[in-house]
C-alpha cells in the first residue's frame, strides 16, 4: 500500500516537472503573442493578433519562411532518394565492408560545429556558399546517417519473397524496389521525411554558418532578429516562435499513424 502511495507521488512530481519545464513555457509563450505590448498580467484582460500582424506586414518574414519552406521539401526528396536506395543496398546485396554499416550511427553523434570551417572552407570552394543549394546539401549530409540506417531496417522487415518473385516475372531491381519495396515501406519513408522535416526546419546553425545575404535567411535566423541592443520585442518573438513550431506539429498530426508504424517498423492495416 505505501509502495503504490508513494509511486502515486512520484508519478505526480514527474507530471509536475514535465509541465513546469514543457508545457508552461509553450503556455507563456502563447499568451504573450496574443497579449498587448505592455500586458504584465498571468492572464490578459485584452487578447490581440497585432504582433501577428506586425510579423506578417514585414516583407522579409515572408522571406525567410519561403527559405525554409524551399531548403525543408528539397532536403527531404533529396534524402529520400539516397536513404532509399542506400537503405536497400544494406538491406538486400552483399558487398566488402558491409559490416561496417554501423558507423552510421556514430557519424550523427559528430557535433557539426566540430567541422563547420572545413564545411564553409569546401562550399567557397565548390562556389556554392552563401546560397540556398549549400544550406540543402548541408542538411542532407547530416541527415542522411540515421535516415539510411532507419530505411535499412524498415526494408529488412519487408518480406524478401515478394521481392524475389517480382525478380522473377523478369523485374530489375530498381523496378522491384519502386514497385514492391516502397509501398510496403511506405510508413518507414514517412517517419524519415518527418524526422528530416523537423531537424531542417529547426536547423539554425547551417543557414547562418553557410550564408550571408538576408534575403537566404530562414525562420530560425529570422527569430532573432527580435533580439536588440536596445530591448527585446517579446511580442513579436513568440508569435514567430509560435508560428514556426506549427509546421511540425500539423505534419506530424496529419502522418501520425504513419510515423508511429513507421517507428515501431509496423505494417499498417
Amino acid at each position: 500500500m505505501k509502495k503504490q502511495i508513494l509511486e502515486r507521488i512520484l508519478i505526480k512530481i514527474l507530471y509536475f516537472f514535465f509541465f513546469l519545464f514543457v508545457i508552461f513555457p509553450f503556455l507563456w509563450g502563447f499568451r504573450t503573442s496574443l497579449a498587448e505590448r505592455f500586458e504584465t498580467a498571468l492572464i490578459p484582460t485584452r487578447f490581440t493578433l497585432m504582433h501577428y500582424k506586425i510579423l506578417f506586414a514585414r516583407p522579409e518574414f515572408l522571406i525567410y519562411l519561403k527559405n525554409s519552406a524551399v531548403i525543408s521539401l528539397l532536403t527531404i526528396f533529396a534524402t529520400l532518394i539516397i536513404a532509399l536506395l542506400s537503405g536497400y543496398a544494406l538491406a538486400r546485396l552483399k558487398f566488402s565492408g558491409q559490416k561496417l554499416s554501423g558507423l552510421l550511427l556514430i557519424l550523427p553523434l559528430l557535433p557539426p560545429v566540430a567541422i563547420l570551417v572545413p564545411l564553409v572552407s569546401y562550399f567557397q570552394k565548390l562556389g556554392l556558399y552563401n546560397s540556398i543549394g549549400a544550406i540543402v546539401v548541408a542538411n542532407v549530409v547530416f541527415n542522411l546517417p540515421l535516415s539510411v540506417w532507419m530505411m535499412r531496417n524498415f526494408i529488412r522487415g519487408c518480406p524478401v519473397a515478394l521481392e524475389e518473385a517480382a525478380l522473377i516475372d523478369g523485374c530489375s531491381r530498381i523496378s522491384a524496389l519502386f514497385r514492391i519495396i516502397v509501398p510496403a515501406v511506405g510508413p518507414g519513408i514517412v517517419a524519415v521525411a518527418v524526422f528530416v522535416f523537423i531537424n531542417t526546419w529547426n536547423n539554425f546553425l547551417y543557414a547562418f554558418a553557410l550564408t550571408s545575404s538576408q534575403s537566404l535567411r530562414v525562420l530560425p535566423q529570422g527569430i532573432l532578429s527580435f533580439l536588440g541592443n536596445w530591448g527585446t520585442y517579446w511580442g513579436g518573438l513568440t508569435a514567430a516562435g509560435i508560428l514556426v513550431m506549427i509546421p511540425p506539429v500539423i505534419f506530424f498530426l496529419i502522418f501520425q499513424k504513419w510515423f508511429i508504424a513507421g517507428i515501431f517498423g509496423q505494417q499498417l492495416k
